[in-house]
């Protein structure tokens, strides 16, 4: 990763280490630098510790300088900084998956939500029980925000903690059931608007990596 003053600058560098920076690039007939090569070099220079004594806030030491220095190779703005960074066809989901293209992390993404909304359907159900004077019992699927539950006598729908069926006979208990589902729906939906892919992007030089999100 290529360096310039003009780079430092607007990458927020203070003011004291800018100056010490402009002197030296200067001093050296510079006009680019190798970001590696000046990490390295910085330890070394004598000149560099006095500097940082003059430095802003946080940068005032020679461990505030170069871990600031340090960060620049995990900023996205510095490693596209000159528009010669190589984006990588590698993609990375929300669950660590890697893919060879975008299309392929859009359909895995969508793909592992589509199936716990599945999965949450199954269980949200809910099924509304008639009783006959017989004993025998009628079944139904029923929406309490569509159906009249005061029509049943009983409600029966799986219970994901023990893993079997609960029955009831109260339906404000179906109601109360029903609207912690749509709860548990809600949160699918923000996890997967939260669930970003990130394209991994290199540096020119090939040295520093970092994922970007792309969508």
């Amino acid at each position: 990763m290529k360096t310039t003053l003009q780079f430092f600058k607007d990458m927020g560098v203070c003011d004291g280490a800018y100056a010490f920076l402009e002197a030296w690039f200067t001093a050296n007939g510079l006009e680019t630098y190798d970001y590696l090569a000046g990490y390295a070099l910085l330890e070394s220079l004598p000149e560099f510790h006095a500097a940082a004594a003059e430095g802003g806030p946080g940068h005032d030491t020679v461990a505030g300088w170069l871990q600031w220095a340090h960060d620049l190779r995990m900023r996205p703005e510095a490693i596209m900084y000159f528009g010669d960074h190589i984006e990588e066809t590698l993609f990375r989901t929300h669950d660590g998956h890697l893919h060879e293209s975008l299309a392929a992390a859009q359909d895995h993404r969508r793909r592992v939500f589509a199936e716990l909304r599945r999965d949450h359907a199954a269980t949200r159900v809910i099924n509304g029980v008639h009783l006959r004077a017989d004993g025998a019992e009628t079944w139904e699927v029923v929406d309490p925000a569509r159906d009249d539950l005061t029509n049943y006598d009983a409600f029966v729908w799986h219970d994901s903690t023990t893993g079997l069926n609960h029955r009831t006979a109260s339906y404000a208990e179906a109601i109360a059931f029903d609207a912690e589902q749509a709860e548990v729906l809600q949160r699918i939906d923000a996890a997967e608007a939260a669930a970003h892919i990130a394209r991994k992007i290199t540096d020119e030089s090939g040295q520093f990596s970092i994922w970007v999100e792309v969508g």
